[in-house]
């Protein structure tokens, strides 16, 4: 698995949130790092485990099926969310690093990156906006833009 990758390497959702880098080769996915390899290793070996087995039995919320909940919105299908992918792929990284600090390492996570992550998540307003949790119909959009001037970007 790619570090900077949430999903299997190979995944069609590692194209959503990482280009590959020009000096990279070309891979297929098939590419099984070997024990030298300074891959490091994850508790959980990918996003989607990470959140179905473990982040959504630890955040239980009272979400209504039919999307009348005010308060806690949520998708079932979080991983056709980018920015909700971005996100939770973030936050299961900080767990893999921070459970292994014997000390405050689980407090920190909890209180400097889940709650704010799923505030960010749960917020009526927020990426899953549109969607139950039986229905995948996000109402949400990129931000619009309009391209800059040329001169204001261009290096010297």
């Amino acid at each position: 698995m790619d570090v900077q990758s949430p999903f299997d390497a190979g995944n069609e959702f590692d194209q959503l949130i990482q280009a590959p880098s020009a000096d990279e080769p070309d891979t297929d996915g098939s590419d099984v790092p070997d024990a030298t390899s300074a891959e490091p290793s994850t508790y959980f070996p990918n996003l989607e485990v990470f959140v179905t087995e473990y982040l959504v039995h630890h955040y239980p919320r009272p979400v209504d099926p039919m999307g009348h909940q005010k308060e806690f919105t949520w998708c079932s299908s979080w991983w056709a969310h980018i920015e909700a992918v971005s996100r939770l792929n973030a936050l299961w990284r900080a767990w893999e690093t921070l459970r292994l600090d014997p000390g405050t390492g689980m407090s920190d996570w909890w209180r400097i990156h889940a709650d704010p992550t799923m505030r960010a998540l749960f917020y009526n307003n927020g990426p899953f906006k549109g969607c139950t949790i039986d229905k995948h119909a996000p109402t949400v959009r990129a931000l619009p833009v309009v391209a800059a001037p040329q001169e204001l970007f261009s290096n010297p």
